[in-house]
């Protein structure tokens, strides 16, 4: 019986990943953690709470996979719809400016910041997918966090935290439509889920679970 934990995105929570768990086979034991529940702060930061729990494998979706990729200690790992890294000191600094300014909105003007996020061309799959309005209606919660998910938004942006190094067992999902990591290093294990964008555990968490377990057998072996 496998022990998983897994680290939803930026704005998420354990029920992201239902899903994905039931259809998962039922001996696999998860542990679900948002980024608040690993203490909100950069990704470094994160990734040290991270490695503090035992697990057979690790999972992390978005920001949850940089976490997990900070966190490598030969832990089988898969990131889904995970950067690797931002190169350039010129670019990490004007994201870091990005975030910086998208945290001063998420502030001041949560549901304003709520909208403008998920009009982001990433979300175009998710916001035509059958989850949307569900979705939606559990994001709206976050109001009630806007300060501490501001503080990690700045704190973990991709401008502020170091280029991981990809190492050991480690594999990768992701869709096919994703904008942004559609296409994963190739040097490692990796599966591309058809007609899916960025939030592939809840866009189609079926195909998504089956890639997770087919990548888990490759890394443990």
């Amino acid at each position: 019986m496998p022990s998983v934990v897994a680290v939803a995105g930026f704005l998420g929570d354990p029920s992201d990943f239902d899903g994905v768990i039931a259809a998962c086979s039922e001996d696999w034991s998860w542990q679900v953690l948002t980024p608040l529940d690993l203490g909100g702060g950069s990704i470094v930061e994160m990734a040290t709470q991270l490695q503090s729990i035992s697990a057979d494998v690790r999972i992390g979706y978005s920001m949850g996979g940089r976490v997990m990729l900070a966190a490598q200690d030969g832990t089988p790992s898969i990131g889904l719809s995970a950067g690797i890294g931002l190169h350039g000191a010129e670019a990490r600094d004007h994201r870091a400016q990005i975030d910086d300014e998208r945290a001063r909105e998420l502030r001041h003007d949560p549901h304003g910041f709520l909208h403008s996020w998920y009009q982001q061309p990433l979300f175009d799959a998710l916001r035509s997918s059958s989850v949307w309005e569900e979705l939606k209606a559990r994001r709206s919660t976050v109001v009630q966090q806007s300060d501490a998910w501001a503080t990690v938004l700045s704190a973990a942006s991709p401008g502020r935290t170091p280029v991981p190094k990809l190492e050991g067992r480690l594999g990768f999902v992701v869709g096919n439509l994703d904008q942004a990591y559609r296409i994963p290093p190739e040097s490692f294990p990796h599966r591309v889920i058809p007609r899916s964008g960025h939030a592939i555990h809840l866009e189609s968490p079926e195909a998504t679970a089956m890639a997770i377990q087919e990548l888990f057998k490759e890394l443990k072996s």
